[in-house]
């Protein structure tokens, strides 16, 4: 076991070990987590990377469409996407922007949003491209199916394996 020091405000401090040290050490606190777990998990790793996958493929293929630009004192204080996403730029004023409704509906509402927050000017056209990433997803039925559990379902299964198996007095669940 060793020590670890770090400037970092979320740092460890005192002694901490590895998986294998603790193992080796005190083989009654680690066991191996069962096969069908283990595939499992991997299983929902392919399926979410597939599903990242399917949405990048989607905002490529259709890219964000700016529906209108907000701009107060001659700087763009918010762009307002055609499906309702609103992307505020530096130093813009926190306005409180509606989550009801969806599309064009949604984004006029916005609009309107900001500007009781903002005396500023909207523009439908002639837009500058703001400085972000890819804002629109895939639609659920476009995205693969995900089938496995969630993470937090196969780690509370072992965690309930691991009670039944102190419970008959075995060491860990077979694996």
């Amino acid at each position: 076991m060793s020590s670890i020091d770090s400037f970092s405000p979320y740092r460890v401090q005192g002694t901490i070990a590895s998986m294998a040290e603790l193992a080796k050490k005190k083989p009654d606190m680690v066991y191996k987590m069962p096969d069908e777990l283990v595939a499992e998990a991997q299983l929902h790793d392919e399926q979410l990377a597939a599903r990242r996958e399917a949405n990048l493929r989607y905002a490529q293929q259709y890219p964000d469409k700016i529906y209108a630009q907000v701009t107060a004192g001659g700087k763009i204080v918010a762009t307002v996407f055609d499906f309702g996403v609103t992307h505020f730029h530096e130093g813009t004023y926190g306005a409180s922007l509606t989550e009801e409704g969806e599309g064009l509906a949604l984004a006029n509402a916005r609009i309107e949003d900001i500007l009781k927050a903002v005396k500023g000017e909207v523009s439908y056209d002639n837009f500058v491209a703001p400085d972000m990433g890819v804002a629109r997803g895939a639609p659920e039925a476009a995205l693969p199916k995900l089938t496995a559990r969630s993470l937090m379902q196969i780690m509370q299964d072992l965690d309930w394996q691991l009670v039944r198996a102190q419970a008959d007095g075995r060491d860990a669940p077979a694996a």
